[in-house]
């Protein structure tokens, strides 16, 4: 199976598997990319009962092994495209293993397994304007508060990844020009320039004049406050704030304002995709202007509400 290799002892084709996994992973820049592959990867094996220090065990897999555990994954309410991420986990994997001479079939090619479809539109909600506008202005004047407020700002007016934002240093924000801007690094270390929205570079300034970051350009710009009851005004801890702790903080304004569950920190980058789209920007604008790949991509993004008010189920009248 892997060229001239398939009589190789046991130990031996189980340290080719071993490397190629490895560099699999490595090949993503992102190590959130990576470690999502990784468990979804780790429970495929699970599943099909490939024992972790025996990876050659992958090479026996066949498509009706992936078939059957987009079953058990329907059956356990993944959502579909839940699904058809893991699945593309394990298909990626097999493609890979092909640039190291494996020369069997993958199991989990389309030609051989369907996931569920996954909607055109996706499902993460967005933000109704008027209570985006509320998140903006919920941050208190404690110091902590300030970098909420520039936090918030970034996601719903930048459409920045949340990812992308924790990752941020002090010097990758700047002014060129008239403008100021985001240098940000995205999926697969791709970069692009972010001009920051004139209410989000005050905001941004705010929070820079409080905690007195501007001399130390290599450290983190959003990080944990020492102290939960402090917000702020004992200190910062030198580190950048985790995508979970920017989550937890949305999710206490959410509540404190009274918002619908579900609304998440993607909900922002949704909710300024879909505002910049109502104001007549081009969907190829607004690719460059998230970062995505395909415009396909981005336009699963924007939540319509024109094709949402022209659907046939308002025409339909039984008199």
């Amino acid at each position: 199976m892997f060229g001239g290799s398939i009589d190789l002892p046991a130990d031996l084709l189980r340290c080719k598997i071993v490397e190629v996994k490895q560099a699999w992973l490595l090949k993503s820049r992102s190590h959130h990319t990576r470690d999502a592959y990784d468990r979804d990867l780790a429970q495929f094996m699970q599943f099909y009962g490939v024992d972790p220090t025996h990876l050659e065990q992958l090479l026996s897999v066949r498509p009706m092994h992936v078939a059957k555990w987009i079953d058990v994954l329907m059956q356990d309410g993944c959502t579909n495209s839940t699904i058809a991420r893991k699945v593309s986990a394990v298909r990626s994997l097999f493609s890979y293993l092909k640039t190291y001479g494996y020369t069997g079939a993958n199991p989990a090619h389309s030609h051989f397994v369907s996931a569920p479809p996954v909607p055109k539109d996706g499902i993460t909600p967005e933000l109704d304007p008027h209570r985006c506008r509320e998140l903006l202005d919920a941050p208190d004047d404690s110091p902590a508060g300030y970098r909420d407020a520039a936090m918030f700002a970034s996601l719903a007016f930048g459409a920045i990844r949340v990812g992308e934002l924790v990752r941020l240093k002090v010097k990758d924000y700047r002014e060129t020009g008239v403008h100021r801007v985001y240098d940000v690094y995205g999926k697969g270390g791709k970069h692009r320039r972010i001009p920051l929205n004139p209410e989000t570079g005050e905001k941004l300034e705010a929070y820079l004049n409080i905690v007195g970051l501007r001399e130390h350009p290599n450290t983190p710009l959003f990080r944990p406050t020492r102290t939960a009851r402090g917000r702020g005004r004992d200190g910062w801890d030198d580190k950048h704030l985790t995508t979970r702790a920017v989550q937890n903080l949305l999710e206490k304004y959410s509540k404190q304002l009274g918002f619908p569950r579900g609304i998440s920190v993607h909900s922002l980058r949704v909710t300024a995709l879909s505002q910049a789209r109502r104001q007549g920007f081009d969907i190829i604008d607004l690719q460059a202007f998230a970062g995505h790949a395909t415009a396909e991509v981005t336009q699963r993004y924007i939540r319509s509400e024109k094709r949402m008010a022209e659907s046939p189920a308002y025409a339909i009248r039984y008199d």
